[in-house]
């Protein structure tokens, strides 16, 4: 693998609700190929010490317009 220093980004994690994210800047997101709601895949290397991210074929789990209902008793 080549890496490309001028596409390289440090970021913090952070919580988001029960999840953990990272912010994925316009320009990074236009060199991969991806846009918002895009599906991706995330594999973790052999020695895991990386995350990769991929664009993915399968539709998401939960699509972005999908609306949560509270649960009734």
């Amino acid at each position: 693998m080549v890496l490309d220093y001028n596409r390289i980004m440090h970021n913090k994690i952070f919580k988001t609700g029960h999840s953990a994210a990272v912010t994925i800047s316009p320009r990074l997101l236009k060199d991969a190929g991806l846009k918002l709601g895009d599906t991706v895949k995330m594999e973790i290397t052999a020695g895991g010490d990386a995350i990769i991210v991929k664009k993915s074929n399968k539709e998401s789990q939960l699509p972005l317009n999908l609306k949560i209902r509270p649960r009734l008793k």
